[in-house]
């Protein structure tokens, strides 16, 4: 049986992409191989320190340089670390995946997990976007963006799949821009600050990545569609609610009077 783009997915880190991206460059001469392993090293290194407490010092010292050598690829640590967030904000995240063919509960699922593996697997570069755009106004822009231009192509994907509601565009925009802000948040909560309070909601009900993809492809699914998704893909976030809703009585008309008085 066939495996959907979700399940063909791996957990992948932006250190790993840079390193295949390097090999698969070709024949390398010596100054293009110090100068990635200064890049590679600078994304270990912004992985897990974040780009507070990056020193160039440390840079040197994993790629066994000296800082001169440093210099002559790069004019600051600013320069260099702009550069790997630019590739990791521009390349690596924004990656889209194809909807083609696919339900759109299946494709905004896959769109999702992939999301939430990548921040998983680079929680401290996300935390260095968050950081980097506080220190760097023209990279807070280009953040910002990015970010607008993803939401754009979202929208422009749903249109194509729905071709009537291309005159309630401007609607449709408006639901991805919440629903991708309410992403950005869950995940930089989840992954790159920590937040015990949230994980621990979250582990209560969702195991694994699978399970948080699938229950935030449900309230993208409501937003847009103002429907639940086919059973045969989701459940009900909160089944015990959607009972208790369904068998709660009607308010008599006196109670509706009432209350919009």
């Amino acid at each position: 049986m066939r495996k959907s783009a979700a399940e063909s997915l791996e957990p992948v880190s932006f250190r790993d992409w840079v390193a295949r991206k390097q090999k698969s460059g070709g024949i390398r001469r010596k100054g293009e191989r110090t100068r990635d392993r200064i890049r590679l090293c600078t994304v270990e290194l912004l992985n897990e320190v974040g780009y507070r407490d990056l020193k160039l010092t440390d840079i040197c010292k994993r790629a066994k340089i000296s800082p001169p050598v440093l210099y002559l690829y790069f004019e600051s640590k600013e320069a260099l670390v702009h550069e790997i967030l630019v590739e990791f904000l521009q390349e690596f995240m924004n990656r889209a995946t194809s909807a083609s063919g696919r339900s759109p509960f299946q494709a905004m699922f896959d769109a999702n997990l992939q999301w939430i593996r990548s921040a998983r697997a680079n929680a401290g570069l996300m935390r260095c976007l968050l950081q980097f755009s506080e220190a760097q106004g023209d990279f807070a822009a280009l953040f910002a963006q990015e970010s607008h231009e993803w939401n754009l192509r979202i929208t422009a994907a749903i249109i194509r799949r729905f071709p009537a509601a291309e005159r309630a565009q401007a609607q449709v925009h408006f639901v991805v821009e919440a629903l991708g802000g309410m992403m950005d948040d869950i995940t930089r909560r989840l992954f790159a600050d920590n937040d015990e309070h949230l994980t621990a909601v979250v582990s209560s009900f969702a195991s694994t990545d699978e399970d948080l993809a699938r229950a935030l492809t449900t309230l993208w699914h409501r937003a847009l569609y103002c429907m639940d998704p086919p059973k045969s893909e989701a459940t009900p976030l909160a089944p015990r609610l959607l009972a208790a809703a369904q068998s709660a009585p009607a308010p008599r008309a006196g109670a509706r009077k009432r209350a919009s008085d």
